[in-house]
């Protein structure tokens, strides 16, 4: 139903009609009306060459429809080895879900007086910079009901070999983004005291 209305919108948009759709694509018109009304049965061959008539392109992306948990996706170790070093001064709260609606959760959330922290456990860096996205898109929505202290984006992740290996090419955009070094994070969660920007934290995988 929602590639239809947009097929629908994209037509209107382009000033087409859907006879002329149809004949751009090479499809019957009967196939273009099956497709806006969100007709299952219309191949993924004849959706791409309807978007392609359209001046689109169909192209695929996973909305996340709900959370994996920390314990579920093995992270849990993660998380549990910085709840033991926190300073009391900062509150801790597990799978703290975003304002808004979203079904999407933050791993963690530190609370100061000062500032927020939310923490992102990633076991594994398969895509760094679309990883980092995800978070600050979560801590955008955490900021607005956190106002006015900040929130600051953790990213915590295991320190081993193959972690430096995938963070060696993005070097630049890790010293951009998260100007806070991992000795800096460890500190300020020993201390109590902010950790004052976003920042990688390198959880030791035998730390405690």
């Amino acid at each position: 139903m929602r590639f239809g209305t947009e097929l629908r919108i994209a037509r209107v948009a382009a000033g087409l009609t859907q006879g002329q759709l149809a004949r751009l694509a090479a499809v019957s018109q009967q196939v273009v009306s099956r497709t806006e009304r969100g007709d299952v049965g219309v191949s993924l061959d004849v959706r791409c060459r309807l978007a392609a008539a359209c001046g689109h392109e169909l192209w695929w992306r996973l909305d996340p429809v709900g959370t994996v948990s920390l314990r579920d996706s093995g992270q849990m170790r993660i998380a549990g080895q910085l709840a033991r070093v926190l300073h009391p001064s900062w509150a801790v709260r597990f799978e703290v879900p975003i304002p808004g609606g979203s079904p999407r959760a933050a791993d963690m959330v530190f609370s100061h007086a000062d500032e927020v922290a939310e923490i992102e456990v990633e076991r594994s860096l398969v895509d760094f910079q679309a990883q980092l996205r995800a978070g600050q898109l979560k801590r955008q929505s955490l900021a607005e009901r956190e106002e006015p202290r900040p929130v600051r984006l953790i990213i915590a992740v295991s320190d081993t070999v193959a972690t430096r290996t995938r963070l060696r090419p993005h070097l630049d955009v890790v010293s951009r983004a998260l100007p806070a070094s991992s000795r800096r994070i460890w500190a300020a969660l020993r201390s109590g005291e902010p950790i004052g920007a976003d920042g990688l934290l390198f959880v030791r995988p035998t730390s405690t």
